[in-house]
């Protein structure tokens, strides 16, 4: 019971957009105290515009990319994969989906999952959310959402109850790799300072950003998307 808690805590976490915590490379971390906790309530933000393009009904929204977000656990040894996107339009209204998959993804580069309103994500599962401007925010409840990745390259689309194609999207994956603060101490810098434990139980377990892709659990996550 404390396991399945644990999980759909962690998958609520990956649905917000990480607070600027991060280690840029094998020099800062040995300054760096950054950590993330396994939940936050921050609620995930458009993105400024750029590459990755979503067509709707309603108007067209963009963001640098879509984002592949691997985060690896040690105890219990649990990895949790998320694909989202978060983009605007010109006129300040923004479109974003958040969907929960497995490691048969790292295979495949495919995936469908059913659209439900915001609660705990699992495989198989999606949210896709959007705001007009001065209008009231909208979470589609009913339809799939489906995608594939060619390389780095993302393409996909949402599809309604009765097969209507409500929005497409298309655009540059980027991946970002979440681990235990003691794995990058270990791949970096044997003298790096003790990472904070979280402020209480309920915070879950820390893990950093390794953007350098030190280890070799997120140099495989990195190597799938070349």
């Amino acid at each position: 019971m404390r396991h399945a808690v644990l999980m759909a805590a962690l998958l609520l976490g990956a649905c917000a957009k990480p607070r600027e915590e991060r280690v840029l490379s094998r020099e800062a971390l040995a300054s760096s105290s950054a950590v993330k906790p396994a939940s936050t309530a921050a609620a995930e933000l458009p993105q400024p515009r750029g590459a990755a393009t979503v067509r709707t009904d309603m108007g067209t929204y963009s963001a640098p990319s879509v984002r592949f977000s691997a985060d690896f656990l040690g105890d219990p040894p649990v990895t949790l994969m998320l694909v989202a996107l978060s983009a605007q339009s010109e006129d300040g209204g923004y479109w974003r989906f958040r969907m929960s998959v497995d490691e048969k993804f790292l295979k495949s580069k495919r995936a469908t999952a059913r659209l439900i309103p915001q609660t705990a994500l699992g495989p198989g599962l999606a949210i896709v959310d959007y705001q007009l401007p001065k209008e009231p925010p909208v979470t589609m409840d009913e339809g799939t959402l489906e995608l594939t990745v060619t390389g780095n390259q993302v393409r996909g689309e949402v599809r309604l109850k009765d097969g209507r194609v409500r929005a497409n999207f298309e655009g540059p994956l980027t991946v970002e790799c979440w681990v235990p603060p003691a794995w990058l101490s270990g791949a970096n810098a044997p003298a790096a300072p003790p990472v904070p434990a979280p402020s209480s139980p309920e915070d879950g377990p820390v893990r950093v950003l390794d953007e350098a892709q030190a280890t070799s659990q997120c140099q495989s996550v990195a190597a799938v998307f070349r």
